[in-house]
């Protein structure tokens, strides 16, 4: 439990028994505290679920309904917008080949999303089933990230080490998107742009990075402008330059097992990004008129 009130985790453990609460002496983040929950639990399968997340009754058991291919490290939801929930808030993650991570159809109307299990690159973290055994092949999350691109970086690896990921559309997680640090903070940007410097270090090979540095450059620049322009910040950048000034302790000596161009996305370049930008901003507009309780008694 990382820096939530104690007296809700009494609450829980009074309605709840058999709920283990795990309290850390300090805030180590979202992927250090998977990590200390992933120390002692038990099972084949791990679930995560963000604390800003509600899901189905059938979550679990639709999730668990691909797994029996032994090649599936990972299982993502269908998330959806808490305030909006007519709306896709994640589908998995794509990752393109400038490294930029992102969540699948963000934005898309629910009514047009696929409805099918099929096949993508990765789980996001806030709705996710993780296959033990691909953990102890790739490693657990990275908690050096803290938060953010930490479940793009072990989609990664995952992918590199030739694990599968599958999303199940039916299975549905209705998000409070950036509640913990707030969406457009500036802890937010600076989290978000030195992790995505260790992304890159961590995971691209030399040869991607070779051949579309150029339009690394100018992606990172032409966003980092943008907000500086709108927001009034420069935690973007800042983030950068720490990610930059870490470039070799996060590079991998003698190079690290990568993904092929051809399984990364096509890159989509800024108008894509400022159309993250505003799903975002429509997907947390408003409190939620459809209460995730309501969607549960339907």
């Amino acid at each position: 439990m990382n820096g939530i009130p104690s007296e809700r985790w009494v609450e829980v453990a009074r309605r709840f028994p058999r709920v283990q609460v795990l309290q850390l002496d300090q805030n180590r983040g979202f992927a250090g505290g998977v990590n200390a929950a992933l120390a002692v639990v038990h099972g084949r399968w791990i679930a995560l679920i963000n604390d800003d997340a509600t899901v189905a009754e059938d979550y679990l058991a639709r999730l668990l309904e691909v797994t029996s291919d032994e090649s599936v490290g990972a299982v993502a939801a269908q998330m959806r917008f808490a305030a909006r929930p007519d709306l896709v808030n994640s589908a998995g993650i794509d990752v393109d080949r400038l490294g930029v991570g992102v969540d699948r159809l963000l934005g898309t109307p629910v009514a047009d999303a696929p409805v099918e299990p099929h096949e993508v690159f990765g789980a996001s973290g806030g709705a996710a089933l993780l296959r033990r055994r691909m953990l102890e092949d790739v490693g657990d999350l990275d908690d050096r990230f803290f938060a953010y691109l930490e479940d793009v970086d072990l989609a990664w690896r995952a992918r590199a080490h030739g694990w599968r990921c599958m999303h199940v559309p039916a299975a549905v997680a209705w998000h409070h998107h950036s509640a913990s640090v707030g969406h457009g903070s500036s802890l937010k940007h600076y989290l978000v742009g030195r992790n995505r410097v260790r992304l890159l270090a961590k995971n691209a090979p030399t040869s991607q990075l070779l051949r579309h540095l150029a339009a690394i450059f100018v992606y990172d620049l032409a966003y980092v402008v943008f907000l500086a322009a709108r927001d009034r910040t420069l935690a973007p950048l800042s983030g950068r330059l720490a990610g930059l000034r870490e470039w070799r302790k996060f590079r991998r000596p003698g190079g690290a097992p990568f993904v092929p161009e051809r399984e990364l996305a096509r890159v989509e370049g800024l108008r894509r990004a400022l159309g993250r930008r505003r799903a975002w901003a429509v997907g947390g507009s408003r409190l939620a008129s459809h209460s995730p309780n309501d969607q549960l008694r339907r």
